[in-house]
């Protein structure tokens, strides 16, 4: 019997072969000669992915590098279409981001239902750009190619706090819809941390 390849295996395997000149200018990164790296902008943060090395300095962890890796190889270059969706409303996106595929918006809830000052603090501290939407919204650059906008609803007397996650009406032309998945959820988990000092 075969043995599995390790998903993220075959993506180093995949970036390592691929021409950085074309990568970079699919992707709008920047690519770093002397490193053989590729300069990755990524929800705030700047990540290093030297996929010779099979390393991303900076990455934060497993989520963060497959996002990066999958953006790398998938990501287009085409324009926004400038028109703001619920994720489940892209492609296959309504049977998709339910279930076990939620978006991650429960730990937003918790961590600033109540508190909007600490949450707009956070949210600059990712680079996010407020926007009029709810009661505080902000667009980030998760990617340089795929923005997202993250709402937040404060709780109050009648209702429990709410937030919610839009994307740009093609950002499934830039990942998969799990990656799309997972780049929210890591910028969910930056938001928390960042509101926590780290």
């Amino acid at each position: 019997m075969a043995e599995k390849q390790d998903p993220i295996g075959v993506l180093w395997e995949r970036l390592a072969a691929a021409r950085p000149d074309e990568v970079v200018a699919r992707a709008a990164v920047a690519y770093d000669a002397a490193l053989n790296a590729y300069v990755v902008p990524v929800c705030g943060s700047e990540v290093r992915v030297a996929p010779a090395e099979r390393r991303a300095d900076g990455a934060g962890g497993y989520d963060a590098t497959l996002v990066e890796l999958q953006y790398l190889l998938v990501a287009q270059d085409e324009p926004l279409a400038g028109e703001w969706v619920d994720p489940k409303s892209l492609p296959y996106g309504d049977f998709f981001f339910r279930g076990p595929h939620p978006m991650p918006t429960d730990g937003l809830e918790k961590a600033f239902g109540e508190r909007l000052g600490v949450f707009r603090k956070a949210a600059e501290a990712l680079g996010g750009r407020p926007v009029e939407m709810g009661d505080a919204a902000y667009q980030f650059p998760a990617l340089p190619r795929v923005p997202v906008i993250v709402i937040l609803w404060a709780a109050d007397d009648e209702f429990p706090a709410r937030a919610k996650f839009l994307l740009d009406k093609r950002a499934h032309r830039q990942l998969p819809l799990d990656a799309l998945w997972v780049l929210c959820r890591v910028l969910a988990k930056r938001l928390i941390a960042a509101a926590q000092g780290g």
